[in-house]
């Protein structure tokens, strides 16, 4: 798993991918920053629901203050179970390549969420074969 994991600003669509590096003989997990391919597709695997955070044993001076509190813990919580899930994905098939994305509230689409997708590619001669 990524040592420092950093988190989205929750106010817009972030995404982080995880691929191969390595050797042949001995793959090792490569986390970057997701930049869309025209020519790929991306297939839900996984949604998981923004919950599981905690904020126990800390005082707060408003209820407001509170919910921000239990809404950033609930957000981290998601994002790193996420990041997590998704190595465990990608060593179960290292040739593979995995999305991890957080998707904000949207009226067409739903509730905020964080999402892991499979990235495909169409076969092309440049990569010599179809993933």
């Amino acid at each position: 798993m990524k040592k420092k994991i950093t988190f989205p600003d929750w106010t817009s669509q972030a995404a982080v991918t995880i691929t191969r590096g390595g050797t042949k003989d001995k793959p090792r997990a490569v986390w970057g920053t997701y930049t869309e391919e025209p020519a790929e597709w991306l297939s839900l695997r996984v949604t998981l629901e923004i919950a599981g955070g905690s904020v126990l044993f800390e005082t707060f001076d408003s209820r407001e203050e509170e919910e921000a509190a239990r809404l950033e813990a609930n957000r981290r919580a998601a994002w790193r179970n996420a990041l997590a899930f998704a190595e465990q994905l990608w060593r179960a098939a290292p040739h593979h390549e995995y999305v991890v994305s957080f998707r904000p509230e949207n009226p067409n689409v739903g509730p905020e969420a964080v999402c892991i997708y499979r990235r495909f590619f169409p076969y092309s001669a440049e990569r010599g074969c179809a993933v």
